[in-house]
């Protein structure tokens, strides 16, 4: 027999594309990107940084990042954008754990 999985989540490791698209408006120039992960319990993680360079109204910037994550809870994580130090937009990311029950695997059953 096949053990039951747990009460609670364990730690889980995810891979994920972060896809940023800036429009620059008035901004010119270099300017710093930073991208914080923020867990359920309110607890930030240290930042990623970047330089984008914003070349005027009509060109933006995209910022495509691949990450490979461990959510060590469930629940409501946020990835927080700032453009030089000022909070520009907040991403949600849901993480949920469902225990599934596989027929024939159930305590007291023959698979």
């Amino acid at each position: 027999s096949k053990p039951d999985a747990p009460e609670e989540m364990p730690p889980v490791t995810y891979e994920m594309k972060l896809v940023i698209m800036l429009i620059p408006g008035q901004a010119r120039g270099r300017h710093d990107l930073k991208v914080e992960r923020e867990l359920p319990s309110g607890i930030r993680d240290k930042p990623l940084g970047f330089t984008v360079q914003m070349e005027g109204s009509n060109r933006g910037a995209n910022i495509v990042v691949d990450l490979k994550i461990t959510f060590p809870l469930e629940g409501l994580y946020w990835f927080n954008v700032y453009l030089d130090d000022t909070l520009l937009t907040k991403i949600p990311f849901q993480v949920l754990y469902q225990r599934i029950a596989i027929p024939g695997t159930a305590p007291g059953t023959a698979p």
